[in-house]
């Protein structure tokens, strides 16, 4: 056994030791993302992997574990404590061989805890989940067979030629792409499944009549300077997309956020969704105990040869349409993912429930609360201009908690999240049946770079308060 070999396995019984899920999760989020990179691309874009490998942990942690930052930082500490004692892993010699070896580990110490962990769940899940994993598990295996048909269509138009995806057992999807490991063996033995989730959203809504979302992000980009630094004197941003799916999935434990560095030219980082193959193999029975659509397959087809004809009919009147809306400089995903991180931010003793909270047969509210008399709090969050018809959406969904969840002891209330109100959405709150208030942000949108918090109390401020709201502690040079 090799000093790297022995780092990587007493690191992980260590945590198995401890029941440390959290830390198994951590370092299969690094085996996948530097799985699906390549040598160059890893190693000349070291920094611009660490920026998006951060990102994508984040998310990874906050939808599966519903952690805060500092909880998050604490075990980010322990994963690079381990990196900086293991030697230069992957290792530029070595590159492929160390991810499978990193990858072999933990399949080996950790992959019966994960599976067993998500069918303990199973039965637990929302039926928003359920229907979720139901399409994942009966989808994958028509796409594998798919790309086993596209692969050997290639062969058939290429015979005589022995490289690129021609020699191997599956083909590339638009959607659906198989990671074997070609570079070391060429047994095509399937380490996981890479998903494109907008495509499988599209077709997940139309099969079971959901509107499950998109969710848009920007991160800041840098240039780098000739001493290695960066530098914000040339700050752009980049956007990039999560899916409710995906999300699910997380939380569920079926796959990861992953990322990679594209280009060893550019550094442009890319967000993709893995979903290992050992655990799609240790809960694939499982589909038969789910949500079901009669001729599923039939369905899938019947779903994208309509959408065929439509991209068909589109070609043939050569239209492309462009969003000539200017966009505003914060999306309300990012609203939503500092309040999640922070109720507190709109109100003091806010405590998360969940966001996207699904409410059958009315729709998902954006975030759910309980203030600290344990009553329900309705948050709807409009980036822009409110107007009337955000009450009636936050006045259906009240309705529903009411009903649903909260019982006679407890209160329903809402919170409406808007830059800026108007006398319409006024009037229409005077007329509710619940109480409702709202938080106006102005020029000053409730996200981490617009809040500081008050080092006595840690009350969340807006950036600009010279006093903390809570306590009235000053803020020095604020």
């Amino acid at each position: 056994m090799n000093k790297t070999q022995e780092k990587i396995e007493n690191f992980l019984d260590e945590a198995i030791k401890k029941n440390d899920f959290i830390l198994l999760d951590v370092l299969w989020i690094f085996s996948c993302s530097i799985s699906s990179a390549s040598m160059s691309s890893y190693h000349s874009n070291r920094e611009t992997f660490k920026k998006w490998f951060n990102i994508i942990l984040v998310r990874n942690l906050r939808k599966k574990y519903n952690l805060k930052n500092v909880e998050i930082e604490e075990k980010m500490r322990f994963f690079v404590d381990f990196l900086s004692s293991t030697p230069d892993v992957p290792s530029r010699k070595s590159f492929y061989e160390d991810a499978k070896l990193l990858r072999e580990i933990l399949v080996n110490k950790s992959s019966k805890i994960l599976v067993q962990s998500i069918k303990n769940r199973v039965g637990d899940l929302l039926v928003l989940d359920k229907k979720v994993l139901s399409f994942v598990l009966n989808y994958i295996p028509i796409r594998v067979q798919d790309s086993i048909k596209d692969a050997e269509n290639r062969r058939q138009k290429d015979t005589g030629k022995k490289s690129g995806s021609f020699i191997h057992k599956y083909g590339f999807l638009s959607d659906f792409n198989i990671e074997v490991d070609w570079r070391i063996n060429k047994n095509n033995d399937i380490i996981s499944f890479c998903i494109d989730l907008q495509e499988w959203t599209y077709i997940l809504n139309l099969s079971f009549n959901e509107e499950l979302k998109e969710q848009k992000l920007k991160t800041k980009l840098y240039n780098r300077s000739s001493k290695h630094l960066y530098f914000p004197f040339k700050e752009q941003y980049q956007e990039y997309s999560f899916w409710q799916i995906g999300d699910i999935l997380v939380k569920i434990g079926v796959g990861y956020w992953s990322c990679s560095v594209r280009s060893s030219k550019s550094g442009e980082g890319k967000v993709s969704f893995i979903i290992p193959n050992f655990i799609y193999e240790g809960i694939k029975d499982y589909k038969n105990k789910l949500p079901i659509i009669e001729n599923f397959a039939e369905r899938i087809n019947s779903i994208k040869k309509e959408e065929k004809e439509k991209e068909e009919k589109k070609k043939e009147w050569n239209l492309e349409f462009e969003e000539t809306e200017p966009a505003d400089g914060v999306s309300e995903g990012e609203i939503e993912e500092s309040i999640i991180r922070n109720p507190e931010i709109v109100e003091e003793g806010l405590k998360l429930i969940r966001n996207q909270y699904p409410a059958s047969h009315v729709g998902y509210i954006d975030i759910l609360c309980k203030d600290n008399k344990g009553n329900f709090v309705v948050l709807e969050l409009k980036k822009g201009k409110g107007s009337h018809e955000a009450v009636g959406k936050i006045q259906k969904y009240m309705a529903w908690v009411y009903e649903n969840l909260s019982g006679k002891d407890k209160q329903v209330r809402g919170i409406i999240v808007v830059k800026e109100s108007d006398k319409g959405l006024e009037y229409a709150i005077k007329g509710s049946r619940f109480p409702i208030k709202v938080e106006i942000f102005k020029e000053h949108p409730p996200t981490e770079e617009n809040i500081k918090y008050c080092p006595k109390c840690g009350k969340p401020n807006i950036k600009i308060s010279k006093y903390c709201s809570k306590c009235g502690e000053e803020f020095w040079m604020s």
